[in-house]
């Protein structure tokens, strides 16, 4: 099964070069803005890390491998002085393993922004998304696990990106993610111990609009990420992970009243990788790289760093961006809490 998950990983890479150029607005990020900091740090990597509290966002299967019963989390991406007015956006999530072999999980993640840059139509456009995930995973071995998400997303506000139109509108929309998670034994090697980690994510499927007042949709893309990953156990103190993702186009669902495919929104893909040492159990330090393909917005490096407690975990990251056309969402820095429920409790 590794040998095949390795060829898989390695197919998908040498397609990078082959996909073709479009162009990007800050708009586009919105389902896809990591909501915590651990992935983040680790260059938005999470659908085949480990199990925490945020894996409703990247790979809910995860949940059923976590050595918690249940934790809620809370994210917030910090803006500056200047735009404080302007950006905000808030997630949390909250899920509960009832036993070894199901789990179910609950996010809510909301975004605002003032659009100021449609200046030819003469006003100034807010913008407010807000998106309900939940979620069911099924263990069905001792190595592997699967889930179904249900979203549903609803835009206030939407700014007038095409065919002229400048007034307000609202839109709904649903979509239905499957995924998967191989979550490997512990291996004895000669100078150290190791597992093995795999996933998949196909996100955002048959995510159309259910109703709008324009001919324009939600840009909700539908996704596939997957990826694969490895814990270096050096001793029972010391722990390094590195994963590597990659994150590609199915569908974007962007199109006129005619059913004419529009220039906008995202294509092309993402390839990441990230790493994670880990030093008692308790402090933790994170770096990553994400190289976007015909997608500049999607080029950053990055830095973190986590603190565990018996109660409380914090997760803290910031994004160093590499590209021209920077996407001003992914530079601010996140703060992300998780609170064990099981303790508090």
């Amino acid at each position: 099964m590794k040998k095949n998950i390795v060829l898989l990983i390695l197919v998908c890479f040498s397609n990078l070069s082959a996909q073709q150029s479009n162009v990007t607005t800050a708009r586009d990020g919105f389902l896809s803005i990591a909501k915590d900091a651990r992935a983040t740090g680790q260059g938005d990597i999470g659908v085949a890390t480990s199990s925490d509290t945020f894996s409703q966002f990247w790979n809910p299967s995860k949940y059923v491998f976590s050595d918690k019963k249940f934790e809620m989390g809370i994210t917030q991406i910090l803006a500056n002085r200047a735009e404080l007015n302007e950006f905000s956006q808030l997630s949390v999530t909250f899920y509960n393993k009832p036993n070894e072999r199901s789990a179910y999980a609950l996010s809510v993640r909301n975004y605002a922004y003032t659009i100021s840059q449609f200046v030819e139509f003469g006003v100034l456009q807010a913008t407010l998304e807000l998106s309900i995930d939940g979620s069911y995973t099924l263990r069905l071995s001792n190595e592997f696990a699967m889930s179904v998400s249900g979203r549903f997303i609803s835009l206030k506000g939407k700014e007038p990106l095409l065919n002229g139109f400048s007034g307000e509108s609202a839109t709904s929309l649903y979509g239905i993610d499957v995924s998967g998670f191989y979550n490997g034994n512990e291996i004895a090697y000669k100078k150290f111990n190791g597992r093995w980690r795999a996933g998949f994510n196909f996100s955002n499927l048959r995510g159309k609009s259910l109703s709008d007042n324009t001919d324009i949709e939600i840009y909700a893309p539908s996704t596939l990420n997957m990826g694969m990953g490895f814990d270096f156990i050096f001793d029972q103190d010391n722990m390094l992970g590195i994963t590597t993702e990659y994150k590609t186009l199915l569908a974007s669902y962007i199109e006129d009243a005619e059913g004419e495919k529009l220039d906008f929104g995202l294509e092309g893909s993402v390839a990441a990788l990230g790493l994670e040492f880990t030093y008692r159990e308790k402090l933790i330090a994170r770096t990553g790289y994400s190289h976007g393909v015909n997608r500049l917005t999607d080029s950053f490096a990055s830095i973190g760093a986590g603190f565990k407690g018996k109660y409380v975990n914090m997760d803290i990251a910031f994004l160093l961006g590499l590209s021209e056309e920077e996407n001003l969402i992914r530079e601010k820095v996140r703060i992300s809490l998780s609170l064990n429920l099981g303790e508090v409790l």
